[in-house]
């Protein structure tokens, strides 16, 4: 391989046509990453079976062949940056996790990419790939990985199983699997839990349409007509915890200061039918719609975009609303720290807070932004911020990859190594085992892809091996691994606290105003 020219390989969690952050955010940076021609480019994303394409994918989209998904994604993404993108694309088996609402890596992924081309990863959500990895480690695979973390598991977990316990288990497990793993991290956010080695930066920009709505709305202001005749929506994944729970319980209590207020909701999720119930019980006009491309007209005219979600870590939707000139009011929270330079934007403290923004907001016309403020949304800024923040300028990672002498190391980072390889070998060790897999949540089965899965991906002629699965073990070994991981992490964590090492739980407080409508 020529190390003149990077080679970086992205890996995702998940794939359109699902328009979910963490299949349409990964695919931009691809394509912009490749567009100068100065590194070379691929993106690697899940190939379900048929079975889970119907769980996941709207509107009755399915694909026969990954060469057909591929074809679908590239109309998609060329249909909105206008230019035809070179990075190659590559897909890895996974299997849908309904009770985490997740697609799941099936095997060992890093395989996906030769040894010989293994340069630089990106892990669009390291915690989520990492979680249930059995194979090789990733910054032993690759010579610099990079960790970009999109979700707020912590958050989750506390709403929807109210399970402080399972959090405080989950944020030391992210922790310790980003160190392992990831020789950097990106957050996108300080909404999300801390990170080793970590730094908080936005490296995710808004698809190029919106920013063209938002030229025309500007001409139409500059011009003296009526930019918006809409008043407000929001647009999300219709999930309890995505934002809805909050905005139907301030439309519940603050519907006599809000009379007249008519509310737009649109959205695909497994909460639809509850909130679509929800919604037609509340003294105010709030419709429920099925979820649409952001970019698509039905939305153009709208003026307000309100969305007191604290579960985000960035919201997409926010920054496309904000492209399209409109008005967003949105929580004083972390998740929304990067788009308070931004004239239309208006955040609030508490209740009283949003219905005071939200009147205000309906009551005025959106500013207009400046070039610099619209360059900060687009994907040539976002993609500068990477390439900065990640340090893959120049020859910074081929510094970066030498490990420093074992000599010159102080005793107190040795040891952190230490721990580090003993608890990578804990997981690994633990991570090999079916019944051990299970008892930490992994899909049964997801060890080693299925006979169909192989089919499909060509995983058998392809990566060489001469069959699907491994042997799992006997279930009397797994238990032992089980128990001896189990023991390995909390010993770990006792040494892990005496060397300071951070390890602190997430002390964020949400009142929870779940309606009960439905």
């Amino acid at each position: 391989m020529d190390r003149k020219q990077q080679h970086i390989a992205i890996f995702t969690t998940a794939s359109l046509p699902w328009l979910t952050g963490t299949a349409v955010n990964p695919l931009f940076r691809a394509a912009y990453l490749a567009k100068d021609g100065e590194r070379r480019v691929t993106l690697v994303i899940p190939w379900l079976s048929l079975i889970d394409q119907k769980q996941v994918y709207p509107g009755n989209i399915t694909f026969a062949s990954p060469k057909e998904q591929e074809a679908y994604v590239r109309w998609w993404l060329e249909d909105r940056t206008g230019f035809t993108s070179t990075f190659d694309t590559r897909f890895y088996p996974g299997k849908f996790a309904a009770d985490k609402k997740s697609i799941l890596a099936v095997g060992d992924i890093t395989e996906i990419i030769p040894d010989e081309e293994a340069d630089i990863a990106v892990l669009e959500e390291p915690e989520h790939l990492t979680w249930f990895h059995h194979g090789k480690r990733w910054k032993v695979k690759f010579r610099f990985v990079v960790g970009i973390v999109h979700t707020n598991y912590l958050e989750y977990v506390k709403r929807e199983k109210n399970d402080r316990l399972q959090a405080f288990l989950l944020e030391f497990v992210n922790s310790w699997l980003a160190r392992v793993h990831c020789h950097k991290v990106i957050r996108l956010s300080a909404a999300t839990q801390e990170y080793p080695n970590s730094i908080v930066c936005n490296v995710h920009g808004v698809n190029p349409k919106f920013l063209e709505i938002g030229e025309k709305k500007m001409e139409q202001q500059q011009n003296g007509n009526k930019a918006f005749t809409k008043g407000a929506y929001y647009i999300g994944r219709m999930v309890w915890s995505k934002g809805y729970e909050e905005l139907l319980g301030l439309l519940d209590i603050y519907h006599k200061e809000l009379a007249g207020l008519e509310m737009d909701l649109y959205g695909n999720g497994e909460d639809f039918d509850q909130i679509q119930r929800a919604a037609t019980k509340l003294k105010l006009v709030v419709r429920v719609y099925p979820g649409r491309d952001h970019s698509d007209p039905i939305f153009h005219d709208y003026k307000v975009f309100l969305n007191p979600s604290t579960t985000d870590v960035v919201c997409t939707a926010t920054a496309e609303a904000l492209a399209m000139g409109k008005i967003v009011v949105c929580a004083n929270h972390p998740s929304n720290d990067f788009f308070k330079q931004f004239p239309n934007c208006r955040t609030y403290d508490g209740r009283n807070g949003f219905v005071e923004a939200t009147l205000k907001a309906l009551a005025e016309e959106p500013a207009q932004p400046t070039d610099a403020q619209t360059h900060q949304l687009s994907w040539e800024s976002a993609t500068e911020r990477f390439l900065q923040v990640a340090e893959l300028v120049g020859d910074v990672v081929t510094k970066r990859s030498k490990s420093p002498s074992r000599h010159l190391e102080s005793e107190s980072l040795n040891s952190k190594r230490i721990i580090e390889d003993a608890f990578g070998y804990l997981h690994y060790v633990a991570s090999g085992f079916e019944t051990s897999r299970r008892a930490l949540g992994a899909i049964p089965g997801s060890l080693q892809p299925d006979e169909q899965l192989c089919k499909e991906l060509g995983l058998v002629t392809e990566l060489g091996k001469g069959h699907c699965h491994r042997p799992n073990g006997s279930w009397f070994g797994s238990v032992l691994v089980l128990v001896g991981s189990v023991i390995g992490v909390l010993f770990v964590k006792s040494v892990t606290l005496k060397l300071s090492v951070n390890a602190r739980v997430g002390s964020n407080k949400h009142a929870l105003l779940r309606l009960h409508l439905a």
